[in-house]
């Protein structure tokens, strides 16, 4: 009965592991690291782990650095073949060191350590200095087609190999130095820039040593906004034509082909800003009530000579703080002419000058080349054989009060002379009471034609 309980015993003893001999070698353990570098950057992460495939069943793992236990995991049972690894986050040079790993098993309640690992080198380096990324020129918004320069400079205590650029995150410019410097300037240019290019810039510098590129910090990022530039915008005028006379209003329109939260209006005569509100502009602009709006008026109460020429207007968007301008807008030529009442006035005086010049040279002309006789006396006791012929009864008839004002003494030889003679209606109609004469009538000049003869004096 004893040795049928000592049986299931004695079958239990035969499945266990030999012990190994104490000086029999036991198999070594496999390290590898991730990735594999001959020099590491604080900040890195770096994959440390340890495997075998051998002959004899493993309770636990240890890795140490520089001799020092640093990580121990126990296994849940027993294996013959094992892989265990440890995350080593590099946050400092003093992470530098020898690393080994070794497994171990437990036999009758002992940790027994299986061979150590072959060591692994990890060595450490600090980044370089961040260098500085600036812009030019710096605007919180870009339009299509502007060209930007972006500069990465640094001076640290470092020698620096060569610079890198970064738009999101990948690399789109690397630049080696002829020789490592302390200090440097790199400069790119973004020419005729498109939204395609709008993202997040970066750079850093690296060095080289161990034959690795060992990176720098980042710069700040710098942010690229790229847009569109504003429509441009259309102009009219009223009148339509352009052409308005002296004197009269005239209205120029401008309109953007869009809403936006804040914009400004220009208007612009041959190529030259006007300026609303200047002394002696005669110019007020009308701004719309809600910046909203996507019109303005230039308004010119008062055409004159100096509102002819040639328009044009344009506007500003103002896009995160900065004013956006636009395209200027098609060109309208103004024509200032003179007014209908001021032409007609014009008319009027030239016509009434040219009648009084006409008159006044003709008589000029008739006071050169004429003269009139004096004035003829009464028939009446004249000499016998004297006769006096005259066809005008004012100065013919006895007793008349008829004056020939203005007369002249005719030309020897001459029949025929023009006389000027005035009326005054006292005397001129006092032979005919029975003729209301108009107020217009009571003085008039007539010219008359006047027939003389030439008398001769019968000599005794």
């Amino acid at each position: 009965m004893v040795l049928t309980l000592l049986l299931p015993l004695l079958a239990s003893l035969q499945v266990l592991p030999r012990p190994a001999s104490p000086t029999a070698p036991l198999p070594a353990p496999q390290l590898t690291v991730s990735p594999k570098q001959p020099v590491y950057v604080t900040g890195e992460t770096v994959t440390l782990t340890c495997s075998a495939d051998g002959a004899s069943t493993v309770s636990g793992i240890w890795f140490f650095r520089d001799g020092q236990k640093i990580h121990s995991k126990k296994l849940p049972t027993p294996w013959y073949s094992y892989t265990e690894s440890i995350r080593l986050l590099v946050v400092s040079r003093s992470q530098a060191g020898t690393y080994t790993c070794e497994s171990w098993k437990t036999v009758f309640g002992r940790e027994i350590p299986l061979e150590r690992s072959r060591p692994i080198f990890i060595t450490v380096t600090a980044p370089l200095p961040a260098p500085q990324l600036t812009v030019s020129p710096k605007q919180p918004v870009y339009v299509t087609g502007e060209t930007v320069t972006l500069t990465c400079s640094a001076d640290g205590a470092s020698t620096v190999s060569g610079i890198w650029f970064f738009r999101d995150g990948q690399k789109i410019h690397s630049k080696e130095l002829p020789t490592p410097w302390y200090s440097y300037t790199e400069s790119i240019q973004l020419s005729e820039m498109s939204r395609s290019q709008a993202g997040m810039y970066t750079c850093e510098s690296w060095k080289t040593l161990f034959w690795r590129e060992i990176p720098s910090e980042r710069s700040q990022l710098i942010s690229i906004t790229v847009t569109d530039c504003p429509p441009q915008p259309s102009l009219s005028m009223d009148p339509p034509s352009g052409v308005v006379s002296k004197g009269f209003p005239l209205l120029i329109i401008c309109m953007a082909p869009r809403d936006a939260d804040q914009r400004r209006f220009h208007f612009y005569k041959d190529s030259v800003k006007l300026v609303p509100g200047d002394a002696g502009s005669e110019i007020s602009t009308t701004e719309p009530s809600t910046s909203s709006m996507n019109i303005s008026v230039l308004s010119i109460l008062q055409a004159g000579p100096s509102n002819t020429g040639e328009f044009t207007c344009g506007y500003e968007e103002n896009m995160s703080g900065r004013w956006i301008p636009s395209p200027r807008s098609h060109a309208l030529n103004v024509t200032v002419t003179a007014s209908h009442y001021t032409r007609d006035i014009l008319l009027r005086t030239g016509g009434v000058l040219l009648l009084t010049g006409a008159l006044a040279a003709l008589l000029w002309y008739c006071h050169r080349k004429k003269r009139v006789p004096k004035p003829l006396k009464s028939t009446k006791g004249s000499e016998p054989g004297e006769h006096t012929r005259n066809l005008d009864p004012g100065c013919d008839n006895e007793g008349s009060k008829a004056t020939c004002t203005g007369a002249e003494q005719m030309e020897q030889g001459s029949e025929v002379t023009y006389a000027l003679m005035v009326f005054p209606a006292s005397q001129a109609h006092a032979t005919q009471p029975t003729k209301n004469l108009k107020p217009a009538e009571d003085e008039h000049v007539l010219y008359s034609e006047v027939v003389t003869t030439h008398t001769w004096k019968a000599t005794k």
